[in-house]
């Protein structure tokens, strides 16, 4: 069982992304807040984390540098569930390396839980 950090700003697709987490099995730790998302992140690493790229204060982008700075090798995986086009996600964060996935909102439950065990090495 993996331990998932997923932030979001909209409270719709967080619950929806907890309930898909734990129906596959895995431990669900959430945020509306990407500055408490890297508190909680830097207390206690989770395997992956599913990012949001547009968000009011710190943004995804700005999230994903600081989990790689401020963890390091514990840095989790990060997955993107953004409307933002896939293109400017990818080139605005590529500094911090590669994500493990991307999934369009709106998304099909099916390619969440596909992206989710490749990322998590169960598929």
């Amino acid at each position: 069982m993996a331990r998932v950090l997923i932030v979001d700003d909209t409270d719709i697709v967080r619950r929806a992304l907890e309930v898909a987490v734990r129906r596959m099995g895995h431990t669900a730790v959430s945020s509306a807040d990407a500055v408490e998302a890297l508190a909680m992140a830097q207390r206690q690493p989770p395997d992956l984390a599913l990012l949001d790229y547009r968000m009011p204060g710190m943004d995804g982008a700005l999230l994903f540098h600081e989990l790689h700075a401020s963890l390091g090798d514990r840095c989790p995986k990060v997955l993107w569930v953004s409307a933002t086009p896939r293109e400017e996600v990818l080139r605005e964060t590529a500094a911090d390396g590669p994500p493990a996935g991307f999934v369009r909102k709106p998304f099909h439950l099916d390619d969440l839980v596909r992206l989710v065990e490749d990322a998590l090495g169960k598929a």
